[in-house]
Order: C-alpha cells, then structure tokens, then sequence
C-alpha cells in the first residue's frame, strides 16, 4: 500500500501526448498465421490484471484512481469506528457513512473521463481473437456462443475474478486454444480505442444458436454518453448509485462511470452480463471490483420487472472473498478481529466485515490486495 501511494500521478496532458503518439503508431494484427506452434505458459488466476493496470496507467489513470479509492484514512477510519456513539451523544440517527469519511477518503481529483472512440482495427483485433478459439475456420458459426463464453471466461479468469479460479475447459475442436488466445488478444487496443465493442458484434450473431429467440438491441455508446450527460448536467456526485434494468452489454453503465463509482446492473441474460463485466475491467474497474466501503455496485441476474429476487453475478464473490482472507489473515498472524460498520451491497452482501490493515503503513484500512498495482 505504501508503495502505491508514492508512484506519481501522471497528468492528464501527457496521457493526452500518450494517447495521440500510440494512434499514430501503425499497428500489426495478428492472426493464425502470427501464432508460435506448441507454445505453453503456467497462467495462473489474475495473470493479465496487472498487465491491464499498467497500460491503463499510461492510457487513462483509472485503476490508479481506483485504488486510491479502496484506502481508507486512519482518520477517516476513526471517525467512522466512532460514528455510533456520536449519533447517540447528538440524539440523532447513525449515518450509514458519514460524509466525513467520503471527503477523507476519495481522491481531490475527479474521475478520470474516458473519451469513446470506436476503431475498426481494436474490433478486428478482438474478431480475430475468436478466430483463434476453433482450431480450423471462423467463430461466427452456429457455436459462437460457446465460443464467446469460452473467451470470457478465459478473460475473467485472467483478471483474477473469484467467480472464474480455473481455465474453462476447451470446446470441442478447439484443442489449444488457450495459449492461442494468450498471443493473439491485445488488450492495449481496446483500451487505446475505448468503445462498446461486445455491442457492436453481439447482435450478428444473435440468431447463431439454436433455441436462442431473443434478439439483442444494445444502446449505442455515443447515445449511452447523452443519456449521461443528460442526468448529471446539474451536479457530478461520485459517490451517487444508478441503477440500469436491462443492462446488456453494459453501454449505459460504460458512460456513467464517467461520473459515477457505483451502480448496479441486471439483466435477464448471463452471458450479457458476463459481457459486461469484461468490458468494466477495462474501462471501469469500479463497477467491476466494487469499492468496498462505498457499496451498491453489483451486476445481478434476473428479471427486472418480476418480483423474484435476482442472484448476483459480482460483488457477492468479492466480498466472500475478502471476508475469507480476512478471516485466514487473523488466524496466521494471531491479530484481534476489526469491527466494520455495516456494510449492505444490495441485499447481497449481509453483516458485518473485517478489513485488512497494512502493517507497512498503518495508515489505510482495505478489503482488497493492491500489491499488484504498486
């Protein structure tokens, strides 16, 4: 944690310069013909996530942001401890998070912004990606959706997401394929040219799946960034939650996390959502990995318009997650157990959990490991 907190900020205006040197820069797609035969590499759970933190920290700054965001201050932390007893004293209700420990704990800065801009090279890059899926011939065949599965599982799994700890299983005739993706997906590109782009390929094969009758109709992006501009005109509140119904691919969710650091999506369609939750580790890590102390971020799977209670497809594995290493933490170091306020994530997320406390800094309290990020 110490570490992180002394890598610099790098300013907006050289992102820009980065940004505009990088397009310029031709680039070289690759395809079958590109791959190094019988190649093997040990991937292991989380290997691409700090690849996809670096470049980011080049490009747009906003995993760095994210993780300043996931500390928070001693005082802060006191304060919030104290939060109770204070109420009690001033005959007033709890705060379920007092205002002082936002002010305390998000960045002065405001949200780095994403600038969507859609390139025909990023899409080919990512097409040819699932190219590389079946051993012989395209993806967009009568199994394109198990093979879209596939990538996003293997992506996910990638990223280090606790709901993915294993490489899924090759599809049949796709012997191989994870080392074949392993050197033809470039993550760079995408996040070079940020856009929508499961939106954009998703409805050519919508019809590519037997029993599969539901069309898909995504929000195009530039739409989804009026729509955003439209209800936060008046006044950005970072700290504000949104809630998108239909959340498909995650456009609308996309644009908003120009101004916003929680939301939450659900949609009737799993594999949207898992569509979803790719393109959040790209472009917007809050709505991927929420910030713990914040809350009410989520992607939740079921019908948004029946009364039945939908499952969550996110934050209930992070936050197991954390409240397990916590635990395992406690029992090796022999540490007294941290009290944390109540924490409600949707009805997902009950009770109360411990954070971690750096023992190199001692002065921030988190839920989640960011060595990874120094």
């Amino acid at each position: 944690m110490k570490r992180l907190l002394e890598i610099p900020i790098i300013d907006s205006k050289i992102r820009i310069e980065v940004r505009q040197h990088l397009r310029k820069e031709p680039y070289q797609i690759k395809s079958k013909k590109d791959l190094i035969p019988h190649l093997n590499r040990n991937l292991k759970h989380g290997w691409l996530l700090p690849i996809l933190a670096q470049v980011d920290r080049c490009l747009w700054g906003r995993w760095d942001y994210w993780a300043r965001c996931q500390a928070v201050g001693a005082h802060a932390w006191t304060r919030w401890q104290m939060e109770p007893m204070l109420a009690l004293l001033e005959n007033r209700k709890p705060e379920r998070l007092p205002k002082f420990v936002i002010q305390e704990t998000l960045p002065n800065e405001p949200i780095p912004q994403i600038e969507w801009q859609y390139s025909s090279l990023a899409e080919s890059m990512l097409n040819n990606t699932l190219n590389c899926i079946p051993k012989h011939g395209e993806w967009r065949t009568w199994s394109a959706w198990e093979y879209l599965e596939y990538f996003l599982h293997w992506a996910l799994f990638g990223f280090g997401h606790p709901a993915y700890k294993s490489l899924p299983k090759e599809p049949a005739g796709c012997e191989g394929a994870s080392m074949r993706l392993y050197q033809v997906f470039d993550l760079s590109a995408l996040l070079l040219y940020p856009e929508d782009y499961l939106g954009r390929i998703l409805p050519d094969i919508c019809g590519k799946k037997a029993q599969r009758n539901a069309g898909f109709y995504p929000t195009p992006l530039v739409v989804a960034s009026f729509m955003s501009q439209v209800i936060s005109h008046e006044e950005i509140d970072r700290t504000a939650s949104f809630n998108e119904p239909a959340c498909g691919t995650g456009a609308l969710m996309l644009a908003q996390s120009n101004n916003c650091l929680s939301g939450i999506g659900q949609d009737i369609d799993q594999v949207l959502l898992k569509c979803a939750l790719f393109q959040f580790f790209l472009y917007a890590p809050w709505l991927a990995i929420p910030i713990w102390w914040l809350g009410q971020t989520d992607l939740l799977l079921g019908n948004s318009l029946s009364a039945e209670k939908p499952k969550s497809m996110n934050a209930v594995y992070w936050y197991e997650e954390w409240f397990e290493s916590v635990e395992n933490r406690e029992v090796e170091e022999n540490i007294e157990p941290t009290i944390l306020p109540e924490i409600v994530v949707q009805e997902v997320v009950q009770g109360k959990r411990k954070p971690k406390k750096n023992p190199a800094s001692g002065q921030q309290m988190t839920l989640f490991d960011l060595s990874d990020f120094a």
